[in-house]
């Protein structure tokens, strides 16, 4: 046996292959999704890929997990931009500033932002976690400078966003313009008791 025919060696060339169909089925989708949306067929992901459906359903069970994957990134980026944010001068702009960044991130395609909110309700995403506690402590720095309501918590002012990104998808202009009405309040000075 030769150092090429080896079990080892056949294990390492089996994963390189799986790393380069997963990577090949996450660059398809966001070549399709981007082209279609997050409803785009699966079948023609894989396709484009050159892999058979059966593969990616091996390595993306559901379109969420493969939403998932493409927002890794996005979320990767979020969590250092949060870390870079909790450094400026002014926390709640800085948080204002991340939320914004947030929502144009998740806004790639039509259907990325409605997969994003569903990822934050569920915390099996470890880039998603990642980005979560980046952006909760950017958070509590802004509340501990008096510019978010110390009863206010991360995970509604996030989800507020990303209710925003799913209707405003497609007006980056009204994300912002949400975005400012949430942070200013719509009748300053008079909180609604939640109910």
């Amino acid at each position: 046996m030769t150092s090429d025919d080896s079990p080892k060696a056949r294990v390492r060339a089996v994963r390189a292959d799986v790393r380069r169909n997963r990577a090949r089925l996450i660059g398809a989708a966001r070549e399709a999704f981007e082209r279609d949306g997050a409803d785009a067929s699966l079948e023609g992901v894989a396709r484009l890929a050159g892999v058979g459906i059966g593969t990616l359903y091996r390595h993306f069970p559901t379109r969420q997990d493969l939403l998932e994957a493409l927002l890794a990134d996005a979320y990767g980026e979020l969590a250092a931009r949060a870390r870079d944010l909790a450094l400026s001068a002014s926390p709640g702009d800085g948080l204002l500033e991340w939320l914004r960044e947030f929502v144009s991130a998740v806004t790639a395609f039509r259907g990325m932002a409605a997969a994003a909110v569903v990822s934050l309700r569920d915390d099996r995403p470890e880039a998603s976690r990642a980005m979560r506690e980046a952006g909760e402590a950017l958070f509590a720095r802004a509340q501990e400078a008096g510019d978010v309501p110390a009863d206010a918590a991360f995970i509604d002012a996030l989800r507020l966003a990303g209710a925003i990104a799913i209707v405003t998808e497609d007006d980056a202009e009204a994300s912002g313009r949400l975005l400012a009405l949430a942070a200013t309040g719509m009748v300053p000075g008079k909180a609604a008791a939640p109910r």
